[in-house]
């Protein structure tokens, strides 16, 4: 940023995280505006480059930390002739439950020579789910997106663990877990209303609604949102269906709360059963249509509150529990591995906790919280 010095960047100044310039063969550019673009929060931002080409956040950590991390990387480095590697999904899958979705995970070829086959395993818990006998050509590197089975979830929360069960050089990188939410959201009727509120980058907001079979039942109108401004939407859905609304903002910041207080709301019969506003590039939420069946209120969602966000590291849940239930809360990092897992039990009504995520890393994370037979998720941002 503008105020970098060259004593900072040389690692003599006042405010420096070590030298950044001797054996650097490309330029720096010291441009405050392109951070701004790029919406950088702190400087400076560290990223792990892994020889596979992932990329990760690790945040500001000491120079043992950050070597401490860099050495993940090592059971990606293409050194053996055959290798596959399978990799956590970007996103969890999200679907009602009682719908099906497809397991899937990204298989990579981490050897010197091209990838031909692999056996990949998906289980939940001991249950083997499915088994995919993958055929095609990878060269080192390269990625494939590979569908396993479909799978029916039955509870809020699944965590499906992949493995590469076929023989290979290196099988210390065969692993990988996701989550599958299986959402228990109902709306009670098929006329549906979609209330938006944007923030002052309107034009940053899209979204779609998906039906059962993956078709686009409706989307944002043609042109740009205005900024501060709320929409409204009457959607007419049909009965005993499973659909799936998406909201993205291009910037990856939401439409809540650095720059501007947007929010969205999906209401039934008066009754909001979606509410939403903090998320980053992208937020998918199902939901069934059971007009027949009047559902009661998800609580848990419409009071559940995580603050403050950012965070140092500890933060506070306000909540309201229908009855006095255990209380199941998962912390997800953004490529949907769980980092923290914690349970504990709570009476009825409305119900205070803290969660202290010091020792994570700076970063995105997802929050999910299961409790009373409902399921309320939120993004949370560490900064340090």
């Amino acid at each position: 940023m503008a105020l970098t010095t060259l004593a900072n960047l040389n690692g003599t100044g006042a405010n420096t995280q070590g030298n950044w310039v001797t054996g650097i063969s490309y330029p720096i550019i010291d441009d405050a505006a392109i951070a701004n673009l790029l919406e950088i929060a702190y400087y400076p931002t560290i990223y792990r480059i892994c020889p596979n080409r992932m990329i990760t956040e690790i945040g500001q950590q000491t120079l043992a930390a950050m070597w401490t991390s860099c050495q993940g990387c090592d059971k990606y480095r293409a050194d053996s002739p055959t290798d596959g590697t399978v990799l956590p999904n970007l996103q969890n899958d999200v679907v009602c439950v009682g719908g099906s979705v497809d397991l899937h995970v990204r298989l990579q070829n981490t050897g010197t020579t091209p990838l031909t086959s692999a056996t990949i395993e998906a289980k939940r818990g001991t249950t083997v789910l499915g088994t995919q006998n993958w055929t095609g050509s990878l060269n080192t590197y390269d990625l494939e997106d590979v569908t396993i089975t479909p799978f029916t979830p039955t509870a809020p929360t699944n965590t499906i663990v992949y493995t590469i069960t076929s023989t290979d050089d290196e099988p210390a990188n065969n692993t990988a877990s996701n989550t599958v939410v299986g959402s228990n959201t109902v709306a009670s009727s098929t006329t549906v209303q979609f209330t938006l509120l944007t923030d002052n980058y309107g034009a940053e907001t899209t979204w779609k609604l998906f039906d059962g079979a993956g078709a686009i039942a409706y989307q944002d109108p043609a042109g740009n949102y205005a900024n501060a401004t709320t929409y409204n939407q009457t959607w007419t859905l049909n009965n005993d269906d499973c659909y799936r609304f998406e909201i993205y903002d291009s910037a990856g910041d939401g439409v809540c709360c650095g720059y501007g207080i947007g929010s969205y709301s999906i209401s039934a019969n008066g009754t909001n059963f979606i509410t939403g506003g903090e998320f980053d590039d992208i937020e998918s939420k199902p939901f069934l249509t059971d007009a027949a069946t009047s559902v009661e209120e998800n609580t848990l969602e419409t009071g559940l509150s995580i603050y403050p966000n950012p965070t140092a590291g500890l933060v506070n849940i306000n909540m309201d529990l229908r009855s006095a239930s255990t209380v199941n809360m998962t912390v997800l990092n953004i490529v949907g591995e769980t980092v923290m897992q914690q349970a504990k039990g709570f009476g009825a009504g409305a119900q205070r906790t803290t969660l202290d995520l010091s020792d994570l890393a700076q970063g995105s994370y997802i929050v999910n919280i299961v409790a009373d037979g409902m399921t309320a998720t939120r993004q949370i941002a560490i900064t340090k």
